[in-house]
């Protein structure tokens, strides 16, 4: 397994008011990762809405502790105590391998948010998908993906109700393996920062035609809680994947299930159409299992 020393910083508050900044930084030196356990297959990412922790800790605390893992991504579980959790910045560190992501309180109506109330848990997911469209999440980021077989670092940081700063044990864990050869799948990320890679130069979206321009013009606009945009980004990396020789047979009727959505709407920026998100969110998650290799042919090594 490669080791990416990476330490992922999730920043919360204490005081259930907004939520979080994530981060990655380069692993601290003399510092071992022990080998992490990952899950021999991939499950598919769980939902984030908050949920009551089932056993209150003793003391208003920070806890976070590993849920799955994918080729592209990991789960994290972040559980307030007493205190609930809410929002605190930090300042970017200037190593190359340093990353920021704040989960906070959605700018966009209608969309779910990261706040904890005391005992409540929620859980993050750590990929360039979920930064790059989730309306509760911002990252510089989100075209950075994860890699395969490799271990990352986490650790999580928090205002409580005094606005004295708690931080969390550290814990380890590891992305799955990529698969090789071409029936593999890649994220819409990936698509998103490798145009020259491309199979097609068009693709149909729902009835309507669009050009390799005006694809890769979709795909870097922000969701920004957009239902219709999140599920076009999806849509498009498993059209790409299927047309790259991945084997379609896990998410085949989603494709037609979406397109049939979708129609004749122009999608943002090209157009102004509108889906909401709770209308496109099963659609949604099966594409993006497919495309992080949860389902389907298993994920591509980037």
């Amino acid at each position: 397994m490669k080791t990416n020393h990476i330490v992922l910083l999730a920043i919360l508050a204490l005081c259930g008011l907004m939520t979080n900044p994530v981060a990655f930084s380069a692993q601290l030196p003399h510092r071992a990762l022990p080998a992490p356990p990952i899950r021999s297959t991939p499950v598919p990412r769980p939902a984030v809405t908050p949920t009551p922790a089932p056993v209150p800790p003793a003391v208003a605390s920070l806890v976070i502790s590993y849920e799955t893992s994918a080729s592209s991504n990991i789960a994290i579980t972040v559980s307030a105590g007493q205190a609930g959790a809410g929002s605190y910045e930090i300042p970017n560190s200037q190593a190359p391998s340093f990353c920021r992501a704040t989960f906070g309180v959605p700018v966009t109506p209608g969309c779910a948010g990261y706040s904890l109330r005391p005992w409540q848990s929620v859980t993050v997911t750590i990929g360039d998908d979920s930064l790059h469209d989730n309306c509760a999440v911002s990252s510089p980021c989100s075209g950075s993906p994860l890699l395969c077989n490799t271990t990352y670092v986490f650790r999580a940081f928090a205002l409580d109700s005094k606005g004295q700063l708690r931080v969390s044990e550290t814990i380890t864990c590891a992305t799955l393996p990529c698969v090789g050869g071409s029936s593999c799948t890649y994220t819409q990320g990936y698509w998103r920062t490798h145009p020259d890679a491309w199979p097609v130069t068009s693709l149909s979206i729902g009835t309507v035609t669009y050009q390799a321009a005006e694809l890769i013009a979709i795909l870097d606009n922000p969701a920004q809680g957009n239902g219709l945009v999140i599920l076009v980004h999806q849509l498009i990396a498993a059209k790409l994947n299927i047309a790259n020789g991945a084997d379609p047979s896990a998410v085949q009727q989603a494709v037609t299930d979406a397109d049939n959505m979708i129609e004749a709407l122009v999608v943002p920026p090209i157009g102004n159409g509108y889906l909401a998100p709770g209308q496109t969110g099963d659609l949604t998650e099966t594409l993006t299992e497919y495309n992080e290799g949860t389902i389907g042919p298993g994920h591509c090594n980037d």
